[in-house]
């Protein structure tokens, strides 16, 4: 009877998709510019803290301060210490409010067609808690990676900038947003980081706050547009 022999074709397969090559996470990136391609784990450490209301703000109610998006981290995850409004429980702002935690793990999920971001914080009495942001909400997320913060001072601070380009008419946040004329013939200093509560938006933000060869103080944004309404932008300077 002859022998049957077996053997395995040498096919080679290959997946046409195309995955993102992963950064790890460094303290120049702000927390409303994270990206799908910073590797998730190289965020777990950092720590995050929620800012001010801003006192001006121009709508002032309860309701508009009540979070929906925080949780305690349990079998029942219920809204991180809670109260009741409306036959629902809410996370009340001001208990986050200029409190820090720390990131201890970090995802990207669809949730109901919304790509979120999910952070698992831990707060002082090492509770954990379950941050969920949409991405489409993140330029507006009122929270600062305090490394980014501690960043933004050793870069700046110190160090001189001009315009890129003719002079530019803006906004003073110092000055109740007066107009004001910056020339990109005068050398602007830098010399702190604010958190600035500029007009009647809803949280404070962080500026760097210059001055001009008159001595005269103003402040830059230091994020896009969409994110800062008034004054002058970073990306308008030059080094």
């Amino acid at each position: 009877m002859a022998a049957t022999v077996s053997a395995s074709a040498q096919i080679k397969y290959r997946d046409t998709e195309k995955k993102p090559t992963l950064i790890p996470y460094d303290s120049s990136i702000a927390f409303q510019h994270l990206t799908p391609d910073i590797a998730q784990l190289t965020l777990v450490g950092q720590e995050i803290t929620f800012l001010k209301l801003n006192p001006r703000r121009s709508v002032r109610n309860k309701e508009d301060t009540l979070l929906d998006n925080l949780k305690m981290k349990a079998v029942v995850e219920v809204p991180y210490k809670s109260v009741l409004k409306g036959g629902h429980f809410y996370t009340p702002y001001k208990a986050i409010e200029n409190k820090t935690f720390r990131i201890v793990d970090y995802d990207r999920r669809n949730l109901e067609g919304t790509s979120t971001l999910i952070f698992t914080l831990r707060d002082e009495e090492r509770k954990l808690l379950l941050f969920q942001v949409p991405e489409d909400n993140l330029s507006n997320t009122p929270v600062i990676i305090n490394g980014n913060y501690e960043w933004l001072k050793r870069q700046y601070v110190g160090r001189k900038l001009h315009l890129r380009k003719e002079n530019k008419k803006t906004e003073n946040v110092l000055d109740d947003n007066k107009e004001i004329t910056l020339t990109n013939e005068d050398v602007y200093s830098c010399t702190d980081i604010a958190v600035i509560f500029a007009g009647k938006q809803k949280y404070g933000q962080p500026f760097l706050i210059v001055k001009n060869s008159e001595n005269q103080e103003l402040a830059i944004g230091v994020g896009k547009r969409s994110e800062y309404t008034t004054g002058p932008l970073i990306e308008e300077f030059a080094f």
